[in-house]
């Protein structure tokens, strides 16, 4: 082979190699944005259950194309912020609802909440500003974090629009040691 046949060939193989590159960049950035992303975990607020420093993998499609449920992990942008930090909190009412928050137990239109992954221990959290009920609007959605003594969640910035809700979490997938399926909550509530 000469020299030109031989700069055809590698100029080939590096369009190629360039080629397969951009694809699977642009693979990527279609799932990150409209099926799947991740999400690493800072802070205290939904321990027990997460901790700092875990990859939580998070679904995106379902609140693309489908509506939040009660008692979802989600991970949220945190409302009115310029830097768009995120948030993983637990979802406990859906708009149209109204949510109340007394003595340590939520309540969702009047019935508590039953939440067995809470810490057992005596709960003393309150909400701030010092307001206790919330009638949440369309397309509105109460957040809370499952450490509730130092969460900053929908008891003090209020209702999460959807807009502002990446995804569902459905994996802790790091460390290997707590890899793990994030379940939905089922709640004792008669709707």
């Amino acid at each position: 082979m000469n020299l030109f046949g031989r700069l055809a060939y590698t100029g080939s193989c590096l369009f190629e190699l360039a080629r397969g590159i951009i694809l699977i960049g642009v693979a990527l950035t279609l799932i990150h944005l409209f099926i799947a992303t991740v999400f690493i975990v800072e802070g205290v607020s939904m321990e027990p259950n997460f901790h700092t420093g875990e990859l939580v993998a998070v679904d995106r499609a379902t609140y693309l194309f489908g509506t939040p449920a009660r008692g979802d992990v989600v991970v949220l942008r945190f409302p009115g912020d310029p830097d768009h930090r995120k948030y993983i909190k637990r979802l406990l009412a859906l708009p149209g609802e109204t949510i109340e928050i007394r003595e340590g137990s939520v309540y969702v239109n009047g019935e508590q909440l039953e939440e067995p992954y809470l810490d057992t221990g005596e709960l003393t959290y309150e909400t701030l500003p010092n307001k206790a009920t919330w009638t949440l609007g369309e397309e509105e959605y109460f957040l809370i974090g499952d450490n509730r003594d130092n969460s900053s969640d929908s008891r003090t910035w209020g209702p999460a629009s959807k807009r502002f809700l990446i995804g569902r979490a459905i994996l802790v997938a790091w460390p290997l040691a707590d890899l793990n399926l994030v379940p939905s909550e089922e709640y004792n509530l008669s709707k």
